[in-house]
């Protein structure tokens, strides 16, 4: 799964396995003595698309239709109930399996509130390539002015067991190439609840042909839930994101950026608003993609 394309991909997800984040839940939990959800299966969301939703664990709903056939139907209406909930407002429908496919290609147009200039970019798939000791998908996102490319990044990322994992970045090339590695490469779910916040902690370490610097990064992340969101593209049911970015080392700074991923449609998973609150005297930018062209191979 996905603001810039990096942008996009740096808000997205963290974690390994989570807790649904409902009163239901928490009831049906109550009942059945443990509050482990069963393991998450969405291998196939390899990038944006809906996947699996948590179920409940299948030798816990045997132990618990072992006592009581009383207790045992009301475990499993609210269960149903509960699953269907978190269904409703889940979001791993706003991820899209095909933005981590070869041959994908987005193409758009997006405005700004600080600058009278229309800005365009493209971001194409690649293949999967070796890249600090792994093997992630590549996506190319190039920036346009007046039609002409003038910087160029790579990122490396893939969706593993659930999880949008990110290995880091190259931008620009030649002697200007700077190549950026994450360690712990930061993992998010791509199935969150409302409400729920994952945080991930790592270095970045940026390699160019003036040397090596490295410091600390802190992401936190937050699902804030469905909101319908209306632009120049149209009105649209979305997965809104809230993502806090501290940087460490002598010049600390605090970054919030807000994003908007339609649930399902054409623009599915993409990011079609982003908004950076005002700070350390940059005042607030909001940007809004206003024409979207999406293609498979």
């Amino acid at each position: 799964m996905h603001v810039f394309r990096d942008e996009a991909i740096a808000h997205l997800r963290y974690g390994t396995r989570r807790d649904m984040d409902s009163n239901l839940w928490a009831l049906c939990q109550a009942d059945k003595g443990s509050g482990q959800m069963s393991r998450i299966d969405r291998e196939l969301l390899l990038n944006n698309t809906p996947s699996s939703h948590p179920d409940v664990n299948t030798d816990d709903r045997k132990r618990v239709a072992g006592g009581l056939a009383l207790a045992a139907c009301t475990w499993t209406v609210m269960t149903a109930v509960s699953a269907a909930y978190a269904a409703d407002v889940s979001s791993a429908p706003c991820t899209r399996e095909t933005d981590f496919q070869p041959g994908t290609v987005v193409m758009s147009e997006s405005r700004d509130n600080l600058s009278p200039t229309t800005s365009r970019s493209k971001t194409e798939t690649l293949a999967r390539e070796t890249f600090a000791g792994a093997d992630p998908v590549v996506s190319l996102h190039t920036s346009y002015l007046n039609k002409v490319p003038f910087y160029l990044t790579k990122t490396y990322a893939e969706i593993k067991d659930g999880q949008l994992i990110r290995y880091g970045d190259r931008h620009g090339d030649g002697a200007s190439l700077v190549t950026s590695t994450y360690s712990p490469p930061p993992a998010t779910p791509i199935d969150l609840q409302p409400g729920q916040t994952v945080t991930v902690n790592y270095k970045n370490k940026a390699q160019s042909a003036g040397g090596t610097v490295e410091f600390d990064i802190s992401e936190k992340l937050t699902y804030n839930g469905r909101e319908t969101l209306t632009t120049a593209l149209g009105t649209f049911d979305t997965c809104k994101f809230t993502n806090e970015i501290t940087t460490g080392g002598a010049a600390r700074q605090v970054v919030v950026v807000h994003n908007w991923f339609p649930v399902d449609g054409p623009y599915r998973g993409q990011s079609i608003r982003s908004v950076t609150p005002a700070f350390n005297g940059v005042p607030e930018r909001i940007s809004e993609i206003i024409n979207m062209k999406y293609s498979t191979r």
